[in-house]
């Protein structure tokens, strides 16, 4: 797994409280009963701790882990091939 899928794992199962043994890349985030404000929280922890835009809208109820992982992870790679470095 990456080190931004490990991120989003840390951020559910350590600021969140899920159980890891509820968490996996094709678990969807529904199942795990996040609500509203919990996907609110995700999303800006995960923005703080990986310094990539994320917001509630990219992660929406039917969204997967692996699935919200990849994306930011994508957004990562964006950064980092950017000219200095910052997301265009």
């Amino acid at each position: 797994m990456s080190g931004v899928y490990d991120a989003v794992f840390g951020v559910l199962t350590g600021t969140l409280a899920v159980p890891a043994a509820e968490v996996g890349p094709q678990r969807d985030l529904d199942a795990l009963h996040l609500d509203s404000l919990a996907r609110a929280e995700l999303a800006l922890t995960l923005k703080e701790l990986l310094g990539v835009p994320c917001s509630d809208h990219d992660v929406p109820a039917t969204a997967t882990v692996g699935g919200l992982a990849a994306l930011l992870d994508a957004r990562l790679a964006d950064r980092t091939r950017a000219p200095g470095g910052e997301a265009p």
